[in-house]
């Protein structure tokens, strides 16, 4: 059967049921498509949100985010107010940071039924398998071979979105831009409810790092993500994270009585944005779009942003023809700068993750000063400067 539709939004993350929501309530006929059974099942991240003073300092050219931001009490599962960088020789930088840890289950369905409740239809245990340049998308469905016609399609499909791929977007170095991941949920986790930790070293998380992300109630996410192009290709991601739990001198005793409850793997996009995010009838947003800050991975802010940006170009799109590329104006000069910077501080730690020495060092010199402006997507110095800087200073003290 071919239906057709104003718009089709492939993928029901926040970005995608955020997209989907404004047009089903501006009376678009909308769908919403997703490949797994239950919305919010499996979730591919830390479930860490900065707190609405926090995105203000870090995206103070997105208003929205104010709005978007102010995540239902009901889905926060704990606030957090301080973060700790941790060297591979267990130097603890901390510094202020506020965030919400929330349960991305609850609020991805909470999204998706916002959007279903406006009228917009639902298609689950759907994968979009073709789409063509006029939108006509092939799926494989539980109901056996589905066709869709839209005028508009929205790709919030992930990292390895194929709406993306269909523009002509690709990552010509997986190893390098793409950070694979496992997050365990752990109960009977021994940590202070109010730190999130994130620890670095060849040895931990080879070009990324682990996290323990305290949800509340001795429940925890413990996970990493790395890079291929800097870790031990012998080495599996479940053993580099068992390991740690294991051994790691500072998490170790946390999470000797702690008990997993799920786990899951996942792909984050560490590049950047994807070159192409709109054409004359097609939008990515989120992972779709590269819009992660490289850096942490973190991609729920710039995904509701981005997805409520989508919304509103395209209802002006259809309404009064206004430029599927006002999208890319937008979402530039909103969180734009934040993103780029971001690869930059990646860029930075490349040059030193390859040793732990090396890593150990610069972060204890670097310090509070200059880490925490990193965590918050500003740099403090111009990259090539710092990242030499940290070179020299590393080589003096070794010498």
């Amino acid at each position: 059967m071919n239906t057709p539709y104003d718009i089709a939004v492939v993928g029901a993350g926040p970005a995608g049921a955020t997209t989907a929501g404004i047009l089903a309530r501006k009376g678009f006929k909308t769908a919403l498509i997703d490949r797994r059974s239950k919305i919010g099942v499996p979730i591919h991240c830390g479930e860490l949100l900065p707190t609405i003073s926090e995105l203000y300092d870090i995206f103070p050219r997105s208003k929205r985010l104010q709005h978007l931001g102010n995540i239902p009490k009901i889905f926060v599962t704990n606030k957090t107010t301080r973060t700790q960088l941790i060297s591979p020789q267990g130097h603890v930088v901390e510094f202020k940071f506020g965030t919400n840890i929330i349960d991305r289950t609850k609020y991805d369905q909470y999204l998706a039924n916002q959007a279903f409740d406006a009228g917009c239809e639902i298609y689950l245990k759907s994968t979009v398998i073709s789409r063509t340049t006029s939108n006509h998308l092939e799926l494989r469905s539980k109901n056996g071979p589905t066709q869709i016609d839209a005028k508009i399609v929205v790709g919030a499909d992930g990292p390895n979105s194929l709406i993306s791929k269909t523009l002509g977007n690709s990552y010509t170095s997986p190893d390098r831009n793409l950070s694979p991941a496992i997050n365990f949920i752990m109960s009977g986790v021994e940590c202070d409810d109010n730190v999130v930790q994130m620890f670095f070293g060849k040895n931990i998380a080879p070009g990324g790092y682990t996290w323990i992300i305290p949800k509340g109630d001795s429940m925890a996410n413990v996970g990493f993500g790395i890079r291929r192009c800097i870790s031990n290709p012998e080495t599996s991601l479940l053993n580099y994270l068992k390991h740690f739990i294991a051994k790691n001198k500072i998490a170790a005793p946390m999470l000797k009585r702690a008990k997993v409850e799920s786990r899951v793997g996942a792909i984050i996009p560490v590049a950047g944005p994807v070159p192409i995010t709109s054409s004359d009838n097609a939008i990515l947003v989120g992972d779709a779009a590269g819009h992660v800050m490289a850096s942490n991975g973190g991609g729920i802010p710039t995904a509701l942003a981005g997805g409520s940006i989508a919304g509103h170009v395209i209802a002006a799109h259809l309404h009064r023809q206004v430029p599927l590329n006002a999208y890319d104006r937008i979402w530039k000069y909103e969180f734009g700068k934040e993103l780029n910077t971001a690869l930059s501080t990646l860029r930075i730690a490349d040059s030193v993750m390859t040793s732990d020495s090396l890593t150990h060092v610069c972060m204890r010199l670097a310090g509070k000063q200059f880490l925490e402006p990193l965590i918050r997507c500003r740099l403090p110095a111009p990259v090539d400067f710092v990242s030499k800087t940290f070179v020299r200073a590393f080589n003096a003290t070794v010498n």
